[in-house]
């Protein structure tokens, strides 16, 4: 059973260490352990309970009687909002918390069973945009300054990496198309569920995709291209990285594919800023790209 700490607890939850802490001497709801040295830490118990609390109060429950209930009734009211979770975003932080859970108690059956879910209700797109996205945000995965509980952020990205390639083989593959987009990272990124996720739209509009994954050598991404003549070049930035080694990318890029569109997303203002004055296109959402791919595109 793994061990946190309050701020683990903080960065999971999103409450604050100090609430958490009133909520304990308050309403005793959660009971810490101590190490032989006193130091107070949680396990994945309280974890589970803490999530599910929030769930409770987003829905308007008032923290004095959900600390009157006990862990069967506290899942029964969670089961309800499951229940209705999917009629709207209201309940959309329900499935996220849960999910929470089972990330940190390295639950496969549960996250396989939330995102099953979500899939064949809300769609990919929707369930990657609403659940996913924040569920990586969250636990850090987008944030690399906040590396919060690696061993939980590495189990997620790798189920999430299974599910998105597993929607990707379930496509047909286009015979022939408009465009064709080389997909890659560079050599100081590997977080690639962004670019995984664009690979899966890209084939869902019948666009011909070469998906070549993280960590991409430039000289080898060089070699694919001028061998596949592809229309679009996409490239995601995630890990904070120094704003000369992206600019001296796009200037490669920009400079030896001049009749190639060279696409770039990411969550740092420095991948936003450092195409200015270049021939870059700043895809910023799903929509984004959504309009790239209605795009005739004549080479």
């Amino acid at each position: 059973m793994s061990t946190y700490s309050i701020r683990d607890l903080e960065r999971i939850s999103n409450m604050k260490a100090h609430t958490i802490r009133i909520w304990e001497q308050r309403y005793g709801l959660l009971t810490p352990e101590r190490t032989d040295t006193n130091i107070r830490y949680y396990n994945d118990d309280h974890i589970k309970k803490l999530l599910n609390v929030c769930t409770l109060l987003n829905q308007g429950m008032k923290i004095s009687k959900i600390s009157k209930l006990d862990k069967a009734q506290i899942a029964d009211e969670i089961d309800k909002i499951i229940a209705r979770s999917f009629q709207g975003d209201l309940h959309i932080e329900a499935i996220i918390n849960q999910m929470l859970i089972a990330i940190a108690t390295f639950n496969v059956s549960l996250f396989d069973e939330l995102f099953t879910g979500a899939a064949k209700r809300l769609g990919l797109k929707k369930t990657y945009e609403k659940i996913l996205y924040p569920l990586l945000v969250r636990t850090g995965l987008m944030w690399v300054k906040d590396d919060l509980l690696p061993s939980q952020e590495h189990f997620l990205s790798n189920l999430v990496r299974q599910k998105l390639f597993a929607a990707i083989d379930s496509l047909p593959l286009p015979a022939s198309s408009d465009q064709k987009w080389v997909l890659f990272l560079n050599e100081e990124e590997d977080h690639e569920i962004g670019l995984l996720f664009a690979s899966y739209l890209i084939r869902q509009y019948g666009k011909q995709v070469i998906y070549l994954g993280a960590r991409v050598p430039y000289q080898d991404l060089a070699v694919v291209v001028k061998q596949s003549q592809p229309t679009h070049i996409y490239s995601f930035f995630v890990r904070n990285q120094f704003e000369d080694q992206i600019d001296t990318l796009l200037d490669k890029l920009t400079s030896d594919f001049q009749d190639m569109c060279i696409c770039i997303s990411g969550s740092y203002d420095q991948a936003k800023t450092a195409n200015a004055g270049k021939r870059v296109t700043q895809i910023a959402s799903i929509e984004n790209l959504i309009e790239i791919l209605n795009q005739n595109h004549a080479k």
